[in-house]
């Protein structure tokens, strides 16, 4: 049986919609993302979205978790997964098409969002930065 999840953030990523999560740990974590959405806004051909799929499935599947959404299973990854699908396409595109860079800076924006709805709770700055810190922290952040 999957956990059933609600989106804490929606945002227009290159056109497409995509939704974030907050993550599956009781402790601080970055939000996570549908990744076929995030997939979709990378305007890549289908077989190397698939491609890309499977390869990183095969890399970091314990990472991924599939959560239902309204009666329907949307496979979600954390952010530094998001990193590295976003690096690695803008590296392939370089010299062809500029999608990668307009997907990093609408998605970098719409994590703010996301994370700024996981911190809503939280009445002091100061916490919600600690919170932040500790987040990017237990994800593999350096501090």
């Amino acid at each position: 049986m999957i956990a059933t999840a609600t989106p804490i953030h929606t945002a227009t990523v290159n056109g497409v919609t995509v939704r974030f999560f907050r993550g599956p740990s009781a402790e601080p974590d970055m939000p996570w993302h549908a990744h076929e959405e995030l997939l979709m806004a990378l305007a890549l051909p289908r077989d190397l979205r698939r491609v890309l799929k499977a390869s990183f499935l095969r890399c970091w599947k314990e990472t991924y978790r599939t959560v239902e959404v309204d009666g329907e299973p949307v496979l979600i990854a954390p952010h530094f997964v998001a990193q590295g699908l976003i690096g690695m396409a803008q590296e392939v595109g370089k010299g062809i098409t500029t999608t990668p860079d307009l997907v990093d800076r609408e998605y970098a924006c719409a994590g703010v969002a996301a994370m700024t709805a996981l911190t809503a709770h939280m009445p002091a700055a100061e916490d919600r930065f600690t919170w932040a810190m500790q987040a990017f922290h237990n994800q593999g952040g350096q501090s």
